[in-house]
């Protein structure tokens, strides 16, 4: 009789499957192994603790595990120690010959079982699986084999289909946004070495014509039109194959050096994230998950390939729906929403976000910033039955490396304002510097920046593990949970004290009952420095405030000015935009004539 695993270390049975019959054997480096284990996703967990301690790979995590209650391994020897090689079918498509297949085959799969299920579903109606299959393998012929691919265009169903077809092309996906400077697009152009544009909006438009003005000669193909073959092409063709450390997806982050830093994903750490993340989903063909964010933003990978693996549909939220996520999510029968702390606040602030207002939505996973109780808090009086997640995560750990779960109805941390980011997600590994700073490690981390120079600074290697520097401060609690508690950058220096702002913003908005915060130290010369409190409120009281909040922080710690505005303007990516808030105070600047004027003190 086959047992499951003996889940202690020292005393570990391997419960070999061989043929007659069955034994138990050492560990042979050399031989594939297959293994019955416990309960599905435990089991796929307990799977890779026994992969990274012994120093093999998780060649394969069998469907069985998601239909019995033991699950099914194979290993096989790899090279190095703690180097897992994850898949699972439900998320991802392997070789005849073992190898991981590359993001466009898992759309196939689901493809090929959900034909006629909704893929997407946009402004101009729906497409099927077999439709959208069928499309981007024509626009793939158009787009040509291999190189790096960028796509630029809004949420809409032909922008969708142009990242689709160029993954199923073998080419490496760079999004572009038209919200982006013409000057900051051409710059990710030429350093991501792009051989062509997809163009998905009108060329004639002007914006886009200063878009492509500024990227030079570079080929543009349009996204708009498919090729006359489109009929011929079958819905199940096989994409071009792609190695698992491939390139997929190069998004382009912030960077100190007033450039953007290209951050490439591959199809491994892709696979890596949606075989950790997924399985606590249940969605299929039927469930519509929420696209809201661009797509430099990486919460869409979530978006797009946690829909197109499992068969669910994918809904493009225009900006205007994003902001009534309530009439969004029941108009369309959402069921999984992603979206940032931002969004909560403003479409709450707006009347957007009543009480019991999305009885449907079932799972709503939540990140980019950190979550206050009070937005959490929200966003449960809204979706009384939905699971919410709060996800934590930096673009180079693939969008998000721990979590947070929260059940309907479910108490929420009241020793602090803000929710833990949780525990790191099976088969990654966290380290709290002696900083405080964060650091991660596993299959989801990428494997350094397209311009090498800034590796250094970011990567650390101890305890034979490489560590990737996230920048952001936690501590962690007695249970283990990790807390969010800032950046270092969000350390700045006031009269030669180090100040984290984050704790300006956190009293202040206790003292206020919950009011969005934004502290700012704006620097007009080397003996001009003044810090800043932005209120999203229509008023304040100003010296009231200010009273309050010297006794209970340091004096170098008191806001020199409070501002008070409503609503707070959000970026691209729905984070607020604290570019905008410094515009608007320093010296050089006009003030936007838009915005309120500071209450005066």
């Amino acid at each position: 009789m086959r047992e499951p695993w003996d889940t202690t270390f020292e005393h570990l049975l391997l419960s070999v499957l061989k043929e007659p019959g069955d034994g138990v054997e050492e560990l042979d480096p050399d031989t594939p192994l297959t293994c019955y284990g416990l309960t599905s996703l435990g089991s796929l967990h307990l799977g890779r603790q026994l992969s990274q301690h012994y120093g093999i790979a998780l060649r394969s995590f069998n469907e069985r595990a998601f239909r019995t209650p033991r699950s099914l391994w194979t290993f096989v020897s790899d090279n190095g120690p703690g180097r897992t090689a994850d898949a699972n079918p439900q998320t991802a498509r392997q070789s005849a010959d073992g190898a991981l297949r590359g993001l466009a085959d898992r759309f196939l799969e689901s493809a090929r079982l959900h034909p006629d299920a909704v893929c997407l579903i946009d402004g101009g109606g729906t497409l099927t699986y077999a439709e959208m299959a069928g499309q981007a393998a024509a626009l793939a012929s158009a787009i040509g084999t291999g190189g790096v691919v960028a796509v630029l265009g809004e949420r809409e169903a032909a922008t969708y289909r142009a990242c689709l077809a160029a993954l199923y092309a073998g080419a490496t996906v760079v999004p572009l946004s038209l919200d982006f400077p013409p000057e900051r697009n051409a710059d990710i152009v030429r350093q991501a070495g792009v051989r062509c544009v997809v163009l998905t909006d009108r060329r004639e438009d002007p914006l886009v014509a200063a878009q492509l003005a500024a990227m030079g000669d570079v080929a543009v193909v349009d996204g708009l039109v498919l090729p006359p073959t489109v009929a011929d092409i079958p819905a199940g063709q096989e994409g071009q194959d792609v190695s698992p450390d491939a390139v997929a997806y190069y998004i382009f982050t912030s960077g100190s050096t007033g450039r953007p830093k290209g951050v490439g994903i591959t199809h491994r750490n892709v696979d890596a994230f949606l075989t950790q993340a997924l399985p606590n989903f249940e969605v299929g063909p039927g469930d519509v998950f929420s696209q809201c964010h661009g797509l430099t933003f990486d919460f869409s990978v979530f978006e797009m390939w946690g829909a197109w693996s499992t068969g669910a549909a994918l809904l493009a939220v225009s900006r205007i729906q994003a902001l009534n996520p309530a009439d969004t999510v029941v108009g369309h029968g959402v069921t999984v929403w992603a979206c940032t702390p931002s969004l909560i606040e403003s479409a709450a602030a707006a009347g957007h976000l009543a009480a019991d207002s999305m009885p449907g939505l079932r799972h709503i996973v939540i990140g980019g910033e950190p979550l206050h109780v009070s937005t959490a808090l929200l966003a449960q009086a809204a979706a009384p039955h939905a699971i919410i997640d709060n996800v934590y995560g930096p673009t180079e750990a693939t969008v998000w490396a721990t979590t947070y779960r929260i059940a309907p109805d479910g108490p929420l941390p009241d020793d602090d304002r803000i929710v833990p980011i949780g525990t790191p997600a099976p088969g990654m590994h966290v380290r709290v510097g002696a900083t405080g700073e964060l650091l991660l490690s596993g299959p989801q981390v990428f494997g350094g920046y397209l311009d090498p120079a800034f590796d250094a600074a970011k990567f650390a290697q101890e305890d034979r593990r490489v560590w990737y520097r996230t920048g952001d401060l936690v501590d962690r609690d007695e249970s283990g949970l990790l807390r969010h508690r800032g950046r270092i950058d969000g350390q700045v220096k006031i009269r030669g004290y180090r100040v984290e702002l984050g704790e300006i913003e956190q009293t202040a908005s206790r003292l206020l009952g919950g009011v969005r915060t934004a502290a700012l130290r704006i620097s007009g010369g080397p003996l001009d420095v003044e810090l800043v409190l932005f209120l999203e409120a229509p008023s304040v009281d100003e010296p009231a405030l200010r009273g309050k909040l010297g006794r209970m922080l340091p004096a170098y710690m008191v806001p020199d000015r409070v501002i008070a505005m409503e609503p707070f303007r959000l970026t691209a990516h729905g984070k607020l935009d604290r570019a905008h808030l410094a515009d608007l105070v320093r010296p050089q600047k006009n003030v936007d004539p838009a915005a309120p004027a500071a209450v005066p003190g």
